[in-house]
Protein backbone atom coordinates (compact mmCIF):
# COMPACT_ATOMS: atom_id res chain seq x y z
CA UNK A 1 0.00 0.00 0.00
CA UNK A 2 1.38 3.35 -0.90
CA UNK A 3 1.97 6.36 1.30
CA UNK A 4 -0.93 7.97 -0.33
CA UNK A 5 -3.03 5.26 0.17
CA UNK A 6 -2.50 4.39 3.72
CA UNK A 7 -3.09 8.33 4.55
CA UNK A 8 -6.12 7.94 3.25
CA UNK A 9 -7.54 4.44 5.20
CA UNK A 10 -6.17 6.46 8.23
CA UNK A 11 -7.81 9.82 7.49
CA UNK A 12 -10.97 7.25 6.83
CA UNK A 13 -10.86 5.52 9.81
CA UNK A 14 -10.45 8.63 11.98
CA UNK A 15 -13.50 9.60 10.27
CA UNK A 16 -15.83 6.68 10.82
CA UNK A 17 -14.23 6.34 14.53
CA UNK A 18 -15.09 10.24 14.82
CA UNK A 19 -18.54 9.99 13.08
CA UNK A 20 -19.69 6.63 16.44
CA UNK A 21 -18.99 8.95 19.56
CA UNK A 22 -22.21 9.84 20.57
CA UNK A 23 -21.17 13.37 21.78
CA UNK A 24 -20.91 16.01 19.33
CA UNK A 25 -17.36 16.47 18.30
CA UNK A 26 -15.97 19.85 16.54
CA UNK A 27 -12.86 20.84 15.05
CA UNK A 28 -12.32 24.66 14.88
CA UNK A 29 -8.75 26.06 12.95
CA UNK A 30 -7.27 28.94 13.58
CA UNK A 31 -9.12 30.74 10.64
CA UNK A 32 -12.35 30.52 13.53
CA UNK A 33 -13.98 27.96 10.44
CA UNK A 34 -15.04 24.57 11.32
CA UNK A 35 -13.02 21.60 9.96
CA UNK A 36 -15.03 18.84 11.34
CA UNK A 37 -18.53 18.53 12.10
CA UNK A 38 -19.46 14.54 13.24
CA UNK A 39 -22.81 12.90 12.85
CA UNK A 40 -23.56 14.09 16.82
CA UNK A 41 -23.29 17.51 16.02
CA UNK A 42 -25.71 17.10 13.36
CA UNK A 43 -28.30 15.72 15.13
CA UNK A 44 -27.63 17.78 18.32
CA UNK A 45 -27.80 21.39 16.69
CA UNK A 46 -29.61 19.92 13.44
CA UNK A 47 -27.36 21.28 10.72
CA UNK A 48 -25.91 19.16 8.09
CA UNK A 49 -21.79 18.84 7.85
CA UNK A 50 -22.77 20.36 4.58
CA UNK A 51 -23.99 23.61 6.11
CA UNK A 52 -21.35 24.32 8.46
CA UNK A 53 -18.15 22.82 7.18
CA UNK A 54 -15.74 26.06 6.23
CA UNK A 55 -17.79 28.54 8.22
CA UNK A 56 -16.76 30.27 11.71
CA UNK A 57 -18.89 28.72 14.13
CA UNK A 58 -20.10 32.18 15.45
CA UNK A 59 -21.94 32.42 12.04
CA UNK A 60 -23.34 29.40 12.40
CA UNK A 61 -24.90 30.14 15.51
CA UNK A 62 -23.93 27.51 17.24
CA UNK A 63 -24.06 28.57 20.93
CA UNK A 64 -22.78 31.62 23.23
CA UNK A 65 -19.35 30.24 23.32
CA UNK A 66 -18.57 31.02 19.77
CA UNK A 67 -20.31 34.98 19.56
CA UNK A 68 -16.84 37.16 18.16
CA UNK A 69 -16.71 38.77 21.07
CA UNK A 70 -16.02 35.34 23.43
CA UNK A 71 -14.21 33.60 20.91
CA UNK A 72 -10.71 35.55 21.61
CA UNK A 73 -11.83 35.09 25.64
CA UNK A 74 -12.34 31.05 25.03
CA UNK A 75 -8.95 31.05 22.92
CA UNK A 76 -6.98 33.02 26.02
CA UNK A 77 -8.68 30.62 28.51
CA UNK A 78 -8.13 27.52 26.42
CA UNK A 79 -4.11 28.36 26.01
CA UNK A 80 -3.89 29.16 29.69
CA UNK A 81 -5.68 26.10 31.23
CA UNK A 82 -5.51 23.88 28.50
CA UNK A 83 -9.14 22.50 28.92
CA UNK A 84 -12.29 24.53 29.65
CA UNK A 85 -15.62 23.23 30.69
CA UNK A 86 -18.95 25.16 30.00
CA UNK A 87 -22.25 24.23 30.46
CA UNK A 88 -25.33 25.98 28.87
CA UNK A 89 -28.86 25.37 27.98
CA UNK A 90 -30.12 25.03 24.51
CA UNK A 91 -33.68 25.83 23.54
CA UNK A 92 -35.51 23.15 21.36
CA UNK A 93 -38.49 23.41 19.43
CA UNK A 94 -41.17 22.76 21.72
CA UNK A 95 -40.22 25.49 23.94
CA UNK A 96 -38.09 23.16 26.64
CA UNK A 97 -34.13 23.35 26.81
CA UNK A 98 -31.56 20.87 26.79
CA UNK A 99 -28.53 21.09 29.54
CA UNK A 100 -25.52 21.08 27.70
CA UNK A 101 -21.94 20.53 28.40
CA UNK A 102 -18.75 21.62 26.80
CA UNK A 103 -15.09 20.49 26.61
CA UNK A 104 -13.54 23.11 24.77
CA UNK A 105 -9.54 22.16 24.56
CA UNK A 106 -6.53 23.27 22.04
CA UNK A 107 -5.43 21.09 18.87
CA UNK A 108 -2.22 21.12 17.40
CA UNK A 109 -0.09 20.02 14.73
CA UNK A 110 2.02 17.46 14.29
CA UNK A 111 5.20 19.84 14.68
CA UNK A 112 3.72 21.31 18.11
CA UNK A 113 2.55 24.17 16.52
CA UNK A 114 -1.53 25.38 17.30
CA UNK A 115 -4.04 24.08 14.86
CA UNK A 116 -7.17 25.09 16.15
CA UNK A 117 -9.81 23.89 18.63
CA UNK A 118 -12.14 20.99 19.93
CA UNK A 119 -14.92 21.63 20.87
CA UNK A 120 -16.88 18.55 22.54
CA UNK A 121 -20.66 18.93 23.67
CA UNK A 122 -22.40 16.22 25.46
CA UNK A 123 -26.33 16.30 26.25
CA UNK A 124 -26.32 15.99 30.11
CA UNK A 125 -30.12 16.37 30.44
CA UNK A 126 -30.82 13.41 31.68
CA UNK A 127 -28.16 13.70 34.54
CA UNK A 128 -29.12 16.69 35.55
CA UNK A 129 -32.84 16.02 36.07
CA UNK A 130 -31.76 12.70 38.22
CA UNK A 131 -29.86 15.09 40.05
CA UNK A 132 -32.58 16.92 40.71
CA UNK A 133 -34.79 13.91 41.23
CA UNK A 134 -32.06 12.97 44.34
CA UNK A 135 -31.97 16.59 45.81
CA UNK A 136 -35.65 15.94 45.75
CA UNK A 137 -35.95 12.38 47.49
CA UNK A 138 -33.21 13.63 49.85
CA UNK A 139 -34.74 16.92 51.36
CA UNK A 140 -38.03 14.36 51.75
CA UNK A 141 -35.61 12.68 54.16
CA UNK A 142 -34.01 14.94 55.92
CA UNK A 143 -37.67 16.11 56.48
CA UNK A 144 -39.01 12.50 57.84
CA UNK A 145 -35.73 12.85 59.85
CA UNK A 146 -36.02 16.11 61.23
CA UNK A 147 -39.80 14.98 62.69
CA UNK A 148 -38.06 12.07 63.51
CA UNK A 149 -35.68 13.70 65.81
CA UNK A 150 -38.75 16.31 66.36
CA UNK A 151 -40.78 13.11 67.84
CA UNK A 152 -38.06 11.82 70.13
CA UNK A 153 -36.35 14.99 71.11
CA UNK A 154 -36.16 16.24 75.11
CA UNK A 155 -37.19 19.64 74.92
CA UNK A 156 -36.72 21.81 77.68
CA UNK A 157 -39.73 24.39 78.15
CA UNK A 158 -40.80 26.80 81.19
CA UNK A 159 -43.70 25.43 82.93
CA UNK A 160 -45.41 29.14 83.01
CA UNK A 161 -44.54 31.20 79.67
CA UNK A 162 -43.92 27.58 77.94
CA UNK A 163 -40.75 29.37 76.22
CA UNK A 164 -38.13 26.84 74.97
CA UNK A 165 -34.44 26.55 75.59
CA UNK A 166 -31.97 25.89 72.91
CA UNK A 167 -28.57 23.95 73.68
CA UNK A 168 -27.02 27.80 74.29
CA UNK A 169 -29.19 28.00 76.93
CA UNK A 170 -30.95 30.94 75.20
CA UNK A 171 -34.79 31.20 75.40
CA UNK A 172 -37.55 31.23 72.79
CA UNK A 173 -41.26 31.37 71.97
CA UNK A 174 -41.99 27.77 70.83
CA UNK A 175 -43.12 28.49 66.77
CA UNK A 176 -40.03 30.78 66.44
CA UNK A 177 -37.77 27.29 68.11
CA UNK A 178 -39.44 24.89 65.84
CA UNK A 179 -38.76 26.54 62.87
CA UNK A 180 -35.65 27.28 63.05
CA UNK A 181 -34.73 23.59 64.03
CA UNK A 182 -36.81 21.99 62.39
CA UNK A 183 -38.45 24.12 59.75
CA UNK A 184 -41.68 23.65 61.19
CA UNK A 185 -44.38 26.22 59.77
CA UNK A 186 -47.17 27.62 61.40
CA UNK A 187 -50.45 29.04 61.12
CA UNK A 188 -52.15 31.41 63.95
CA UNK A 189 -55.84 31.17 65.75
CA UNK A 190 -57.37 31.02 68.71
CA UNK A 191 -58.47 28.11 70.49
CA UNK A 192 -62.29 28.16 72.51
CA UNK A 193 -60.99 28.40 76.26
CA UNK A 194 -58.95 30.98 75.16
CA UNK A 195 -61.57 33.16 73.15
CA UNK A 196 -63.61 33.21 76.12
CA UNK A 197 -61.18 34.13 78.43
CA UNK A 198 -59.72 36.64 76.58
CA UNK A 199 -62.78 38.05 74.19
CA UNK A 200 -65.91 36.80 76.14
CA UNK A 201 -67.96 39.67 74.66
CA UNK A 202 -67.64 37.44 71.16
CA UNK A 203 -69.00 33.97 72.68
CA UNK A 204 -72.16 33.09 72.41
CA UNK A 205 -73.85 32.93 75.71
CA UNK A 206 -76.14 29.94 76.22
CA UNK A 207 -79.10 31.07 77.59
CA UNK A 208 -80.15 31.02 80.75
CA UNK A 209 -82.46 28.68 83.06
CA UNK A 210 -86.59 30.47 83.71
Amino acid sequence: MSKRSECGSLAHLHSMIVDRIPDAVVAIGRDGCIMSWNRAAERLFGLSADAVLGRRAHDVQLSPWFSKEEEAIIASMVEREGVVRRERLQPVGNGGFIHLELSIAPLAASDGAPAGTLVVVRDISDAKQKERDLEQQIAIVRRASDRLRLSEALIPICAHCKQVRDSGGSWHEMDAYLHDQFGAKFTHGICPACITRLHPDYCVRPPTAA
